[in-house]
């Protein structure tokens, strides 16, 4: 077992936290060729493919890492188009956003694996007005979840985990 990976049913492999996602933004940069052809900049499309160029089919590119795409489209490439070629994949920034109750709401760099609970410390912790309780977890697919960080705080596992895209809402409690 991994140290520090949690007991789940998702495969280590496809981690929301590193994998590609539709919607992402990627630059596919190409060397070892004697002529270099431009980087191809793309958004991964809804259906979670990209075309990059000189391939006749576009390629799934959504619920991969970036090493993974790599590798596919190196593969892709040798040697039908090309001898030999290295692919470099890098994404645009990610970002979270934590809001409401808490001292500082901003929007965060993802930069890896966060927990809400963190990510509310990350944005200054809650305020003295905030329902600690009820925390909703916006997805960038619009699914909500409701995290109680009071309980998170003493049994780390009702901690989730945040994703590029999220929106945490810390609301104000009711006196």
């Amino acid at each position: 077992m991994n140290p520090g990976a949690g007991t789940s049913d998702v495969p280590i492999h496809v981690n929301s936290t590193d994998s590609l996602e539709p919607g992402n933004h990627i630059t596919i940069t190409f060397s070892g060729l004697s002529t270099i052809p431009i980087p191809y900049v793309c958004r991964i499309r809804e259906d979670g493919t990209i075309s990059p160029p000189y391939l006749k089919n576009p390629v799934t590119a959504a619920g991969k890492t970036i090493g993974e795409l790599e590798r596919e489209l190196e593969q892709a490439y040798v040697p039908d188009i090309y001898k030999t070629i290295n692919v470099t994949i890098k994404t645009a920034d990610r970002f979270f956003y934590v809001g409401g109750e808490v001292r500082q709401p901003s929007r965060q760099i993802f930069i890896g694996r966060i927990t809400v609970t963190q990510a509310i410390q990350s944005a200054g912790d809650f305020t003295n007005f905030a329902n600690q309780r009820e925390v909703r977890v916006i997805r960038a697919n619009g699914h909500v979840d409701i995290v109680d960080c009071k309980a998170a705080l003493d049994d780390p596992t009702k901690d989730l985990p945040v994703y590029p895209g999220d929106n945490i809402v810390v609301k104000q409690k009711i006196f």
